[in-house]
């Protein structure tokens, strides 16, 4: 998980219009279908440069994508339309997302134990072992893992492969630079960042 830096919201993207003509989410995706995937396309490809907003897998298609409301709507109706509450995520039920709704169940009073990617330096926190395992420190770190699933066997399985890429890389003389740019398409940017260090 890496931090996501807001940017303005569309032009035409209307909050206060949404909630006067529309009592639910799913009347938006009908009411203002143009609306909604477009403010899908921009969050995931400018803000969040096609990852998945929690699990940081790269996303090819959108339309393998949802819009997240960080702050579920039960637990804050004023944020339904809220730019600054979205986040795009893929629609894997084995974490993200999906797990932070509908299998771990997220309570309202657990938000302040973990980290908000829209508002939180989350890479000053999460560490990578060699083997594509997010340390569990204690606290909002252990907490926030356990919530989005981060440590399940795919995403660790994807992420140590994405190690070994990187360590091929080194060993052929790459640069840091240069393996960025490699592997710009492979997702996982927070891992990246942790073993492609700038040089001196």
């Amino acid at each position: 998980m890496r931090k996501i830096d807001k940017l303005t919201p569309l032009l035409h993207f209307n909050g206060d219009n949404y909630k006067k003509d529309c009592r639910t989410w799913q009347c938006f995706h009908k009411k203002y279908k143009d609306v909604f995937e477009e403010t899908r396309f921009q969050i995931l490809v400018d803000e969040q440069k096609q990852q998945c907003g929690y699990t940081e897998i790269y996303v090819n298609d959108e339309r393998d994508t949802h819009i997240d409301h960080y702050v579920k709507q039960e637990y804050n109706q004023s944020l339904k339309f809220d730019w600054n509450n979205y986040i795009v995520a893929t629609k894997d039920n084995l974490f993200g997302a999906n797990y932070k709704d509908n299998t771990y169940k997220i309570k309202q009073n657990e938000y302040p134990l973990i980290f908000n990617p829209i508002k939180d330096n989350v890479e000053e926190y999460f560490y990578y072992d060699e083997l594509g395992m997010l340390r569990e420190d204690e606290g909002k770190v252990k907490k926030t893992i356990e919530i989005f699933n981060l440590n399940h066997e795919l995403l660790i399985f994807k992420r140590k492969q994405l190690i070994s890429l990187i360590e091929y890389f080194k060993n052929d003389g790459l640069s840091s630079l240069e393996i960025k740019s490699q592997l710009e398409e492979f997702g996982f940017k927070s891992l990246i960042n942790q073993y492609c260090k700038e040089e001196d």
